[in-house]
């Protein structure tokens, strides 16, 4: 997105504070909640291994996928180093951020995405509702002039992907 494009973005929500207020809560919750639903998968199948509900190989899966998609993903957006939107000149970000680079892909929608994967074998409804959680992360991203909409359609589809392909295989 170019400056022009984004400074529509940017006058909309500085002139609706209660909605830039919104899009940066957005921001901080949804990686925590992203962060709990985790915690609370790594509970269930720890809980459900030791009474014989969930096979052992299930929770070593849930531990080894998640970590290798994000390992690679950021490994990933090293080896590209994007910039980000915000280091075009006369582009300034509704969310104040100074990191350079490695932009792509969104590590906090990959994050969201491969959480959600992760859930599929345990509960399809909380991994629906975890990806449907993750769209809005992108979109959030996206708004906030942080990362461009490919940044986040790709840390959507990597995360998602991978991380299916690791659960349910």
């Amino acid at each position: 997105m170019r400056p022009q494009q984004y400074r529509k973005v940017y006058d909309w929500f500085t002139a609706r504070p209660a909605a830039l207020r919104a899009l940066r809560l957005t921001g901080r919750a949804l990686p925590v909640l992203f962060a709990g639903a985790y915690l609370a998968l790594l509970g269930l199948l720890a809980a459900g291994t030791a009474a014989g509900v969930y096979p052992m190989r299930l929770a070593v899966r849930a531990v080894l996928v998640p970590g290798a998609v994000f390992g690679g993903g950021s490994a990933l957006r090293a080896a590209l180093d994007r910039p980000r939107p915000y280091q075009q000149p006369g582009f300034v970000p509704l969310l104040p951020k100074d990191t350079q680079g490695k932009s792509f892909p969104s590590r906090h929608v990959l994050s969201g995405a491969v959480i959600a994967a992760a859930w599929l074998p345990v509960s399809p409804a909380a991994a629906g509702l975890l990806a449907a959680l993750t769209a809005a992360l992108g979109v959030q991203r996206v708004l906030a002039g942080v990362h461009t909409p490919a940044d986040a359609a790709a840390g959507a589809l990597l995360g998602f992907g991978l991380g299916a392909l690791g659960m349910l295989l």
